[in-house]
């Protein structure tokens, strides 16, 4: 799971932007401060999600391994961290929807 949170991590910082967009703009801006209709806000917006994927499996991999190593303690605050992808998921989601509708 490890590997695979890297991989999509990886690939979100290696894909480059949609076209037609300034070349020093953030993924995250574009996405959030598009209008509506716009498929480059689109492909930001799915980067989102992507990259939220891969955070959550990158959290399970580390939570997972340090829960077999008997650091309930810690492997219980690493499982915490689960909120953010989650909310990143929320906000690629909204910016999704907006971008295409």
């Amino acid at each position: 799971m490890l590997l695979l949170g890297v991989s999509l991590a990886g690939l979100v910082f290696y894909c480059p932007n949609a076209t037609g967009e300034p070349a020093g703009e953030s993924f995250f801006k574009i996405a959030v401060t598009s209008s509506v209709g716009k498929l480059p806000a689109a492909w930001c917006s799915f980067k989102i999600i992507l990259l939220c994927l891969g955070l959550f499996l990158v959290i399970e991999s580390v939570g997972t391994s340090l829960s077999m190593l008997n650091r309930k303690t810690i492997a219980s605050l690493i499982y915490t961290l689960h909120i953010v992808p989650c909310l990143g998921v929320l906000l690629g989601g909204y910016a999704l929807l907006k971008a295409l509708l």
